[in-house]
């Protein structure tokens, strides 16, 4: 394995791997992208988030019905938070921007509130049939539940007054038919909801509490990432293989950007200059599939980048110099070096590498691994080349 300074850049290694190959010496700022010992946590992981100190991050396990907090300084996994049962499942999580709470959505059609400090669930909060996504207000006082519906008839979302957790009236935002996103501009004025049903994006006015008229976007959109500037949103659309741009103020869409085959997971450089997208591939040689730039300013995708087999989430690092990409199929997590476009060796995590999370501070990314089984859950932790 070839070990590099941190001034020429970083390689990767797989588990654990962090010793230099056979004859070599590591200088004393080697940097290497590691992944270490997985954590064990609940029955099928999935969503996870991390507070704003860095110091926890909190899983949510859906065949478990439970929350497990695991300790950034040690990587270790703390006492499970009970938030369901088995029959029901968390299945999306949020933390309030002074991290004194965070909030998981169960499929049971309620919302619990978990006291950080303590550890302990509050009194569950009733919602509606089957919430999956949750976004919290920059100044922190309400959380917008998104509530799929999967007979056919509007989903809708419900705020919550985090002061009092209690539930507002909901709000229909359009026909879902399929899994669905929610994003919130960093002002706090407006919250996005997919609906792949429709092909639309449903705009709410947060200080209204109102449902916008929607948005047409190409074939089932997936996912939204907005610019730090909160100006454009941009939309995966999973079956059209493009990204629709919309300009916020005016709640329109822009031209399509055509970006590979079942784009999905999308993320926004922290500069807001660049949008990635995840694809696979129609290449039947490689088989790999692709993460695509896409340019802000001139509206344009640039020249995709080939990632592992699968590649299903994305993360940037806070200070925008690499990109991560889980490969669910093929068991690894790939660093995009951004500043070049250039993909580094894949690192080894283990089987289906699917949602992530990485610390304020960049130096560790968080990988869950999703299981179709009853069996234990793993989330697997990435030492990367943030300067330390």
């Amino acid at each position: 394995m070839l070990v590099l300074t941190a001034a020429a850049g970083c390689s990767a290694a797989g588990r654990g791997d962090a010793s230099p190959g056979a004859g070599s010496r590591p200088a004393s700022t080697a940097c290497v992208i590691v992944a270490l010992k997985a954590i064990r946590v609940g029955s099928q992981p999935g969503p996870l988030v991390i507070t704003p100190d860095g110091k926890t991050v909190y899983v949510a396990n859906a065949n478990s019905g439970t929350v497990t907090p695991i300790r950034v300084a040690t990587n270790t996994a703390l006492r499970p938070i009970v938030v369901g049962d088995a029959n029901s499942g968390p299945s999306a999580i949020a933390v309030t921007p002074d991290g004194r709470t965070v909030y998981v959505a169960d499929l049971s059609g309620v919302v619990v509130p978990i006291r950080t400090a303590t550890g302990t669930a509050l009194r569950r909060i009733t919602v509606g049939q089957f919430p999956e996504g949750i976004v919290i207000t920059p100044d922190g006082k309400t959380a917008y539940v998104l509530n799929w519906n999967p007979f056919g008839s509007t989903g809708t979302v419900t705020p919550i007054r985090i002061a009092t957790n209690t539930a507002l009236r909901p709000i229909p935002v359009g026909l879902q038919s399929g899994v669905t996103a929610i994003a919130i501009t960093p002002d706090g004025r407006t919250v996005y909801v997919t609906n792949p049903g429709s092909g639309t994006v449903t705009p709410i006015r947060t200080a209204t509490g109102t449902a916008l008229r929607p948005i047409r976007t190409g074939l089932t959109p997936s996912q939204i990432a907005i610019t730090p500037d909160g100006a454009m949103a941009y939309v995966s659309d999973f079956d059209s293989g493009t990204v629709t741009p919309i300009r916020v103020a005016t709640n329109t869409a822009l031209r399509p950007i055509r970006v590979g085959v079942r784009p999905a997971g999308i993320a926004v450089s922290p500069d807001g200059r660049t949008v990635y997208v995840t694809a696979v591939t129609a290449n039947p040689v490689s088989q790999r599939g692709t993460v695509t730039p896409v340019s802000v300013a001139a509206g344009r995708a640039g020249t995709p980048i080939l990632a592992g087999f699968g590649p299903i989430a994305l993360v940037v690092a806070p200070d925008g110099r690499t990109l991560y990409a889980s490969n669910y199929q093929g068991n690894t997590v790939t660093p995009i070096r951004t500043a070049t476009g250039t993909a580094l060796p894949p690192v080894t995590v283990g089987t289906q590498p699917d949602a992530m999370a990485i610390t304020p501070d960049g130096r560790t990314v968080y990988v869950v691994h999703y299981s179709n089984d009853d069996g234990p859950g793993y989330v697997t932790p990435i030492r990367t080349c943030a300067r330390r």
